[in-house]
């Protein structure tokens, strides 16, 4: 099953919008490619959607054919299947956070792991070495997945970030964050 866009993928896609322009982005999770293409469509440089599901990665590109845009499509494990020394200005995901429970067994597009952030702090002790040096992340944080928790490890992981909007629904609280990479 392929993530369909909700409110999580519109509120991501407004930033993805407003900071991709001249920049080289990848998109992480990629599924049916709303973010690379938005990222494609504002004018990025060069846009790379990954997912670890082969039938995203088919969906994505005849999404990105439909609206005329360039994005390189790769099956990839995060970052498995980027070349050495890729590296991109903005790194997007809009990762599942859900918590697991039995009604959620095995399904990789909603589930981030027991508590929901076990994905998203995976991602980010993976991702620093993709990133340009002044490049940074834009990914999506539920209140549902221990959000200030992901937030303190990744601050212990070097990372500084910024709530950049948030959007309250009837049962949870979206956060678009960035984080930078905090370099010596």
């Amino acid at each position: 099953m392929v993530y369909e866009a909700s409110e999580d993928s519109f509120l991501l896609q407004k930033w993805v919008e407003r900071l991709c322009p001249g920049k080289s982005v990848l998109d992480m999770g990629t599924g049916t490619g709303i973010q690379a293409v938005a990222a494609a469509k504002s004018g990025a440089r060069r846009v790379v959607g990954l997912d670890i599901d082969k039938n995203a990665i088919e969906q994505a590109s005849i999404a990105a054919k439909l609206k005329g845009v360039n994005v390189d499509f790769r099956v990839s494990d995060l970052f498995s299947g980027l070349f050495e020394g890729e590296t991109f200005d903005i790194i997007i995901f809009n990762p599942p956070y859900l918590p697991a429970d039995e009604r959620l067994q095995g399904d990789i597009d909603l589930t981030g792991g027991e508590t929901g952030n076990e994905l998203t702090i995976r991602f980010l002790k993976e991702a620093k070495k993709f990133l340009t040096r002044s490049g940074f992340l834009l990914v999506i944080c539920s209140s549902i997945s221990n959000p200030f928790g992901t937030f303190n490890e990744a601050k212990n992981m070097g990372y500084e970030y910024e709530i950049l909007e948030e959007l309250g629904l009837a049962l949870e609280t979206l956060y678009c964050v960035k984080f930078t990479s905090i370099r010596a």
